[in-house]
């Protein structure tokens, strides 16, 4: 799957469901969709997470281990090479033509990932309105952090009229929560240690900082995490808003994980000497490329094995369930706005805005795949640039 898994969570997900459970027999359908649930509860890259969940349970933590080491490591190294080229042949006339078209196609994919988690995850009057001053807040660059931790502390303390005595939390669940904790210390601990010794302000931490914040905050799954990396990388100036996009690209036509797009970002970052002042290049792109990928899928993988219990008994806190439903809305809002960033950022070519709306139909009428939608963009956008 690390070879071959393009697409995205959806496509790696249903390939996942037909070697495990078609072919394999390995798990259960009913089994499948409780470990489903779960990487869908929990932040982090949910394809990534539901591989490491499945080897932990034939294979135990080592097998977790390895398992996402195989299915990342492809598409990291081919996102380290089209990074490589994208730097070096930013020279290339008709390759802004080329990027401008996949952006194009991408930011309709976007949209109607967004608004299909709007539909899912917004069925009541709260959850709609955290979407909306998500959506409106970010248009005004209000801190995406803010909001959610709003939206979060509404859906634990607001609670329904009528509700019955809240259930005892479960022994299962408080034992995950402390063991995310004792997990999770390590890379905190080494951030914290980075962040003493080279100090805030420094690009290394920064990168080590977003890669947490991102993969961690993530409860609307990988694109909620790269509107985060969005935000970041334009505030300090790895990558502009409209050149993100090139990122999103690259996530896309790359397998593996989507959140890989945040290395392809820390890889620029690195060549351009944004994280060592003076010091840029190939090696420190790769460095920026690494680092990226292990302080996103090491945690999101901590996180996946000190909760993998709770897939047999499920989450039965109703107050955590509803705080973090108030944050997947926020997130949800949050996609929606990177999918209208992307488009918005074409405004001024007529073209691309129809192949991304072409782009949005096609996707959500289950007519092309998302590469194809790529490599469709990314023809027309060559022929515009000629």
């Amino acid at each position: 799957m690390g070879l071959l898994s393009w697409g995205g969570p959806g496509a790696q997900i249903a390939m996942l469901e037909q070697e495990c459970v078609g072919k394999r027999g390995w798990l259960t359908t009913d089994a499948f969709a409780r470990a489903l649930g779960l990487c869908m509860f929990l932040p982090g890259p949910e394809a990534q997470q539901l591989v490491a969940w499945i080897a932990w349970r034939t294979h135990g933590w080592r097998g977790a281990a390895v398992a996402t080491v195989g299915f990342v490591l492809p598409g990291l190294v081919a996102c380290g090479v089209l990074a490589w080229l994208y730097v070096v042949g930013s020279g290339w006339e008709l390759l802004p033509g080329v990027f401008a078209g996949a952006r194009a196609a991408v930011a309709g994919v976007i949209l109607v990932v967004g608004g299909k988690m709007v539909l899912r995850t917004c069925v009541a009057l709260p959850r709609q309105v955290a979407a909306g001053v998500a959506f409106l807040g970010l248009c005004f660059s209000a801190p995406f952090v803010f909001i959610a931790v709003a939206a979060g502390l509404h859906g634990w303390y607001e609670r329904p009229e009528g509700e019955v005595e809240l259930p005892p939390v479960s022994a299962l669940l408080r034992s995950a929560v402390g063991r995310v904790g004792r997990y999770l210390l390590p890379v905190l601990l080494i951030y914290l240690a980075l962040w003493l010794w080279l100090k805030h302000s420094h690009g290394f931490v920064q990168l080590v900082e977003v890669s947490l914040f991102a993969v961690l905050t993530s409860f609307g799954g990988a694109y909620a995490a790269l509107g985060i990396w969005r935000v970041r990388a334009s505030a300090l100036g790895w990558l502009g808003e409209v050149r993100f996009g090139d990122a999103l690209v690259l996530g896309e036509a790359t397998p593996g994980p989507l959140l890989l797009a945040g290395s392809f970002v820390a890889f620029i970052a690195g060549f351009n000497g944004a994280l060592f002042t003076e010091h840029g290049g190939v090696w420190f792109g790769v460095l920026g490329l690494v680092t990226a990928a292990v302080f996103t899928f090491v945690p999101s993988t901590l996180v996946l094995l000190a909760c993998a219990p709770l897939a047999e008994e499920g989450v039965g806190d109703r107050r955590f369930h509803d705080a973090l439903g108030m944050v997947s809305a926020v997130a949800a809002g949050a996609i929606v706005y990177l999918g209208f960033a992307l488009c918005w950022s074409q405004v001024s070519t007529p073209l691309f805005l129809l192949v991304s709306v072409g782009a949005a139909w096609l996707f959500y009428q289950q007519k092309l795949s998302v590469p194809a939608l790529v490599g469709v963009g990314a023809v027309i956008g060559l022929f515009m640039a000629r």
